[in-house]
């Protein structure tokens, strides 16, 4: 797993202060990490060795800009090299040499700015791009960085929008794109995985998101970032220091089948309930077959409709929890939590080795809300919630539950909205902990571009989820995949991590923009990930 912060602008500030890096050292190297990348990238072409990339770089008037103006530097020579400023860096203090000398954002970029005048660099006007911005092979982002704010100005979007419209080119991004208006082949952030890279509107523009190191190790770097975290952690800020982490294809766990004396005991019961729209139930429990489960059921609930459907002999069913039954199922299909659903599991429920995983429509229910609450009450007890966005606007609205812990709760959760929850991974995390503060012990999975995982301590990323998978039933396969690891003994962080970060990859292999992924076909290539 990589670590991911929210804060990289106080860390590059404290690596800095804490290893004697001087100021102008650190967007050197940030250069130097941009010129390899586009090199490595142009030798890859099927091209002649002596053609020269043509490249764009957009600067403006702060860091960002100064790392693109350095860039040009680097580059001169090596490429056909074309600038545009959209914005002049403000005055230097630096000595009429123009030597380094000073520090902050608009003096650094500003001596880059003017050795790039005196070394002859082209500056191209809009205008001219216009008409040339067809010819460029690579066009680079250095206009904003992570610090922008608000909305783009009209010369900038307009900027913004030219450079997009050139598809038969490289777009880079440096250190993130801007305002995620910029739709970029290739993020190159410096130092470290920022959490602004995973909202939903920043997957649509970082393209493959790529970690450089500036001129240190990169635990050094992340070691400043433990310090600042460290530090507020002590004065009592609410954000925990290094609490989140992306989830990576090696830490997914599969069940693979060691136990050469095993029987289809070993590997479990999964429980999946059937209500009104029983297909759904019919999928995830299928999913759950094929992902672990020793024995999988159907159970009929009195809205059923299983008989409408020509079922696999492999899946059970039942009227009843099964005796022997290790995990439950409940929500994909049923849109009404009974009484006697909910006393039912309540019964079977002891928290000594049984588990549950909660989906779909059990999020708007209020009856659903003291069924948690009793099965949260057991210490061992091992629960998932799988809410989809909208789905988790619902449920803290039904729980009072707000993004901040400050505001006044009047059973409304009024300040939630998918748009808030889109748009904010921060969001999602004070939501998250304001959740399994409430219900102790569970792990919330929040499905959406970018999948978030929470156990109330730390918050785990999957980001390698395909557009494949916007289909319905796609949810319903991952329940059961969930259902069949609990099933099978697994921790409710385990089980989250493996059974959404597997659920992706396979999307994945299948192609991210496949329009025909079905939950059919996706149970099927489930093995792609081994």
């Amino acid at each position: 797993m990589q670590r991911v912060y929210s804060n990289p602008t106080e860390i590059e500030r404290y690596a800095k202060k804490a290893f004697g890096i001087p100021d102008f050292l650190m967007m050197e190297n940030a250069a130097s990490c941009m010129c390899d990348f586009i090199s490595s990238l142009w030798q890859h072409k099927d091209t002649e060795s002596s053609q020269k990339p043509k490249v764009l770089i957009a600067c403006g008037k702060g860091n960002n800009g100064g790392d693109g103006y350095a860039l040009a530097r680097k580059l001169q020579g090596k490429a056909d090299v074309s600038l545009f400023c959209l914005e002049e860096p403000g005055t230097t203090s630096a000595g009429t040499d123009g030597t380094f000398g000073t520090t902050g954002t608009a003096t650094e970029a500003a001596v880059q700015f003017e050795m790039c005048k005196k070394l002859g660099l082209p500056f191209i006007q809009i205008k001219e791009l216009h008409q040339n911005v067809d010819s460029f092979n690579f066009i680079i982002d250095c206009l904003y960085g992570t610090g922008f704010r608000g909305e783009l100005k009209p010369q900038a979007a307009e900027l913004i929008n030219l450079l997009n419209a050139q598809t038969d080119c490289i777009r880079i991004a440096c250190d993130i794109p801007t305002a995620f208006a910029f739709k970029a082949d290739y993020t190159i952030s410096m130092g470290t995985q920022k959490l602004a890279f995973y909202s939903d509107e920043a997957k649509q523009a970082c393209g493959k998101i790529i970690v450089a190191d500036l001129g240190i190790a990169r635990e050094k770097f992340e070691s400043a970032g433990e310090q600042v975290g460290a530090e507020k952690e002590a004065s009592c800020e609410s954000t925990k220091p290094f609490s989140v982490l992306l989830v990576e294809k090696d830490d997914v766990k599969l069940p693979v089948r060691k136990n050469k004396a095993a029987h289809k005991g070993t590997y479990g019961h999964t429980a999946v309930f059937a209500g009104n729209k029983s297909g759904a139930a019919i999928i995830s429990a299928t999913a759950a077959m094929n992902f672990g489960s020793g024995l999988t059921t159907l159970v009929k609930q009195p809205s059923s409709n299983l008989e409408q459907f020509k079922l696999s002999p492999e899946l059970m069913i039942s009227d009843t929890i099964p005796r022997k039954t290790t995990c439950v199922v409940l929500g994909p299909g049923t849109e009404l939590l009974t009484k006697e659903t909910a006393c039912a599991i309540e019964g079977w429920f002891d928290g000594e080795g049984k588990a549950a995983v909660f989906d779909a429509g059990m999020f708007g229910q209020e009856e659903f809300i003291p069924l948690l609450t009793k099965l949260c009450s057991y210490p061992d007890a091992r629960i998932v919630l799988t809410p989809h966005l909208l789905e988790l606007v619902r449920f803290c609205k039904l729980c009072g539950i707000t993004a901040e812990p400050s505001v006044q709760r009047d059973g409304t959760g009024a300040n939630v909205t998918v748009q808030a929850l889109s748009s904010s991974p921060e969001t999602k995390i004070k939501l998250a902990e304001q959740i399994c503060k409430r219900f102790p012990g569970i792990v919330l999975v929040i499905k959406s571009a970018n999948t978030f995982i929470c156990d109330g301590e730390k918050t785990y990323i999957v980001a390698d989820g395909a557009q494949s998978l916007a289909k319905g039933g796609s949810g319903d396969v991952l329940s059961g995949m969930l259902g069949a690891l609990l099933a099978q003994g697994y921790s409710a962080l385990d089980a989250a991590i493996t059974a959404c970060e597997s659920h992706a990859l396979a999307a994945t292999s299948y192609g991210p923009e496949a329009f025909d992924l079905t939950p059919e076909k996706l149970i099927a290539i489930l093995n792609r990930i081994i």
